[in-house]
């Protein structure tokens, strides 16, 4: 019985981290300019779609090179809706201040 509440918790985690929206983190303009962009994209998304002037860290090694951030008003560039959310959720657990974010997918 433990093990089954325990597991459904986990279960209930993961999808909340993944698939429920961050609170105040609206869709911004992708021209904004008072603002640190960070790509979260695939290298090869960001290659084949680059986003100049933004700081490219994947999604994945964003706990690794969280240092290399600076400590400003960040706008998020993901490539979907997971990557997204994952991201804010880290960067806010992390002292961040995420202003936004931007979803640019390979047919944008």
């Amino acid at each position: 019985m433990l093990t089954g509440i325990i597991i459904s918790l986990f279960f209930v985690t993961l999808y909340f981290n993944r698939y429920v929206p961050v609170r105040n983190v609206p869709a911004v303009d992708p021209q904004e300019k008072d603002a640190v962009f960070v790509d979260l994209r695939d290298y090869q998304d960001s290659a084949n779609n680059p986003f100049i002037g933004a700081i490219n860290i994947p999604c994945g090694y964003l706990k690794r090179y969280i240092k290399e951030i600076p400590d400003q008003q960040i706008v998020i560039i993901a490539s979907n809706e997971v990557e997204k959310n994952f991201s804010a959720r880290l960067l806010k657990k992390y002292g961040f201040n995420v202003k936004g974010y931007t979803i640019t997918g390979p047919s944008q």
